[in-house]
């Protein structure tokens, strides 16, 4: 049975991913490295992968700290139910062997996809307020072999995962960065109601109403137009990520001995990202999904297409300094204390609170909608 998941696991990027880690081990002193000293870092898809490899045996001793920023929350897709939606896609290739499979051209694994029968596998809605019943497909399988087991299990077991310094990063409006309608710039504060209400009536008929309360027109707005996309991207960024991974955050805590940091990013950039000349496929005016890593490998000048302001500077500074201590120490400087005794909000400044968001939190995890956390 092991010789078979190793085969068949399914996981192959992450398998890919921890032969990448060896061979890091193997080599890394002649780049003038120390195999002892590896972070890994990474963020979307890429904080998927990090905390997938906090969990999985085969990536024991390979990296000694994990940086996930605005990864997936929880995955429990096992092998079995994986394998059962992959028959779908198997039977619209017309394949019957591996062979088959191997000899596709992309426009017919295209064509293959059961985007009707699974159009959560497209994750289009990962970036509004969630439609009940759609979920997400699974990204990572539980398969016994790359992942023994769901991870928050492995944590309350208190066994089987890679015990290392482990911070947890997400934007506070990491949906503005394809906000689900193109004239959302536009919205007046009775548009914002509508959508909120018209999306989340079907969640109980008072949520809509606890919601619009806990994100009012009337709250603080760092600009003086857009506000209603402000909240509207808040409110699904609080859902799809920020909630959930605040919980994922005191999780890694209660179970880890090393550190657990968790940040906010909260800086309103001193002008719009210009999505035709860059990755980010919407001009966003707030602190969108990827910020933070623009910000710490320097681009968030060529995302704004101009000189960067002081304001800018200095977060795209602060971010840099906390996150380079982290990689060279597996700790944050002094003025930035572990979770869930703060969360640190990052601007032009750092700050600490506590308990960050948890009225709204609270909501949306006792009407059930941590469920619809994305999976990316």
């Amino acid at each position: 049975m092991k010789r078979y998941r190793s085969i068949f696991c399914g996981n192959y990027g992450f398998l890919d991913q921890i032969a990448a880690l060896k061979w890091v081990q193997r080599n890394i002193r002649a780049f003038g490295g120390d195999p002892a000293k590896v972070t890994i870092f990474g963020q979307s898809s890429g904080g998927t992968s990090v905390w997938t490899l906090m969990m999985s045996p085969l990536a024991k001793g390979l990296f000694c700290g994990a940086v996930d920023l605005s990864g997936s929350y929880v995955f429990n897709a096992s092998l079995e139910q994986a394998e059962a939606d992959n028959l779908v896609f198997l039977k619209k290739t017309g394949c019957a062997d591996a062979a088959c499979l191997r000899a596709l051209s992309i426009k017919q694994v295209l064509q293959a996809v059961p985007w009707q029968e699974y159009p959560s596998w497209a994750a289009q809605e990962a970036t509004d307020l969630p439609t009940r019943g759609q979920l997400f497909g699974p990204v990572a399988v539980v398969d016994g072999y790359v992942l023994e087991a769901p991870p928050f299990e492995l944590w309350d077991r208190r066994s089987g995962y890679n015990d290392v310094p482990f911070v947890v990063g997400t934007t506070e409006q990491e949906a503005d960065f394809s906000p689900p309608a193109e004239n959302i710039s536009m919205w007046t504060w009775g548009d914002y109601r509508w959508f909120v209400t018209e999306k989340l009536q079907s969640f109980g008929p008072d949520l809509p109403k606890k919601a619009l309360e806990l994100y009012p027109s009337s709250a603080p707005c760092p600009t003086r137009d857009r506000c209603p996309e402000r909240a509207y991207t808040t409110m699904v960024s609080d859902i799809r990520v920020t909630c959930p991974n605040n919980d994922l955050a005191w999780r890694a805590a209660a179970a880890l001995s090393s550190p657990v940091y968790r940040y906010v990013v909260t800086y309103t950039p001193s002008g719009p990202m210009n999505g035709s000349r860059s990755l980010v496929p919407f001009p966003s005016r707030f602190a969108f999904h990827c910020l933070d890593v623009v910000a710490f490998f320097g681009g968030l000048e060529d995302l704004q297409g101009k000189p960067l302001s002081d304001k800018d500077r200095s977060f795209q500074d602060l971010l840099r300094r906390h996150l380079v201590s982290f990689i060279k120490t597996g700790r944050m400087a002094s003025d930035w204390s572990v979770y869930p005794e703060s969360t640190a909000l990052l601007s032009d400044s750092l700050e600490l609170v506590q308990n960050y968001s948890q009225a709204r939190c609270d909501l949306w995890r006792s009407s059930g909608l941590f469920d619809y956390a994305w999976m990316n």
